[in-house]
């Protein structure tokens, strides 16, 4: 990806493309959501910067561009970046025996058809605009491409052929003259290209379909699921082996890819080792002997007799028991992540229970994940540091909030009653004198 940061860096523009009102309707409807209002500008205006006799050294410095959308160079820029990802424009630069030259290409607007059936650009635009506004603008064109054809039922193609119609030298027919072949080599210039997205896409994916195919998985299958694959492996960081290794838990016996088992299953495993191994190194760095304190009401002595003695499975059910409540599938499968996926000791484990259902009825990943997170953040790695921590947070909860530095509490301003407001009048004002003052404000303004 180039980044432009000299103004005066000379562009060119290598070709035309032409701009029905067909295509001003999809870039604008469809387009200019995703690279907004600046990039149509300049995608537009880059169409009308083309000059077929134009030379590079003649080449215009940046800043004209950005003279006529009338943006920063920072702008621009992104807006350019833009344009290349949805495939709207291709950037090349041509050394010159003095500097660089910037070179634009720009390709057609593909139909409404090829946009929604272009997966990341469509799911791009849904992002965007919300699914009511998607599903509003993909019904809009397709019944506006209904609209343009009339099918026939039973129809019969009876047209004439070319022979039947006209009639050629036998020769000429069957072998065409160097007259009519140069003609088509002297014309075979290569159309204006219609815009493809810039994936970026380095994948070797025959060696993916291979590798798959081992797994009875079809190349075709491969093929379909392309851009869910390319964005999992964008995201995660994978290569192709690592991309399979973390897939084939999802096939079981399967001829297809399963995509939202795939993403849950990296989701779920992604550096999982690596993240038990800093956890578990960071539990043994902070393990130090801490002596229960002698302070503790029964209540939390009791908690803490149970949190050391007790399976995590068989203090929540207890606890949901005493509740009232009854301990769920997934509440257990949260415990048994916390203490084989993660780590964490049983005994802290237990108290992040407790912590959890006095927040909420049930144990939920979001809340659970997130107080795991934080206590480990605080150096608590047992039981007792645990509620040694909820307690401060409880009594810190407690304090009334204090102001800092120059935070000061807002002043809420006051109206003014006008009603308990009197005018004030002077009686000392002598009538001949506001007389005078008034003559005198009339020959000073003109108005006499």
């Amino acid at each position: 990806m180039f980044e432009i940061t000299d103004p005066k860096q000379p562009f060119s523009v290598s070709n035309r493309v032409e701009i029905f009102p067909q295509d001003l309707e999809i870039l604008i409807k469809l387009y200019q959501p995703l690279v907004g209002a600046t990039g149509i500008a300049l995608y537009q205006t880059l169409i009308q910067d083309f000059d077929p006799t134009a030379i590079l050294s003649d080449s215009k410095g940046i800043y004209s561009l950005q003279e006529q959308i009338d943006c920063g160079l920072k702008d621009l820029s992104a807006s350019l970046h833009k344009l290349e990802g949805v495939g709207l424009v291709k950037t090349y630069l041509v050394e010159n025996t003095v500097n660089q030259i910037v070179v634009f290409q720009l390709l057609k607007v593909p139909s409404a058809k090829e946009f929604f059936a272009t997966p990341l650009l469509a799911s791009l635009l849904k992002e965007k605009v919300g699914i009511g506004e998607f599903h509003d603008l993909s019904h809009y064109f397709a019944k506006k491409a209904k609209q343009n054809q009339k099918p026939f039922r039973n129809a019969k193609d009876v047209s004439a052929s070319f022979l039947d119609v006209f009639r050629l030298p036998g020769d000429e027919a069957i072998s065409p003259s160097m007259d009519v072949q140069n003609a088509a080599v002297e014309n075979n210039i290569q159309d204006v290209a219609q815009a493809k997205i810039n994936e970026n896409d380095n994948v070797d994916w025959d060696f993916m379909k291979d590798q798959f195919e081992m797994y009875q998985i079809s190349p075709k299958e491969v093929e379909q699921n392309k851009n869910q694959i390319l964005g999992l492996m964008q995201i995660y960081g994978l290569n192709e082996q690592e991309f399979i290794n973390e897939t084939l838990p999802s096939l079981h016996g399967k001829n297809e890819l399963d995509i939202r088992e795939i993403e849950r299953l990296i989701a779920d495993n992604y550096r999982s080792d690596k993240t038990r191994q800093n956890i578990q190194s960071n539990l043994q760095k902070n393990k130090e002997p801490v002596k229960v304190p002698n302070n503790l009401s029964q209540d939390n002595q009791t908690l803490l007799k149970n949190a050391n003695s007790l399976a995590p499975a068989e203090f929540l059910y207890r606890l949901k028991e005493r509740k009232g409540g009854f301990a769920t599938a997934a509440e257990k499968q949260i415990l048994n992540n916390l203490g084989n996926q993660y780590g964490l000791p049983s005994d802290m484990i237990n108290v992040l229970t407790y912590a959890c259902l006095r927040y909420d009825s049930v144990l939920t990943p979001s809340l659970a994940y997130k107080i795991a997170n934080d206590w480990l953040q605080h150096g608590v790695t047992n039981s007792v540091t645990a509620l040694q921590y909820l307690e401060k947070r409880n009594q810190d909860a407690k304090r009334p909030k204090r102001y800092y530095g120059n935070t000061k509490p807002k002043r809420v301003e006051q109206g003014t009653d006008w009603s308990k407001k009197k005018a004030k009048i002077d009686n000392k004002v002598n009538s001949e004198d506001l007389k005078n003052f008034f003559k005198n404000l009339e020959d000073q303004s003109g108005m006499k």
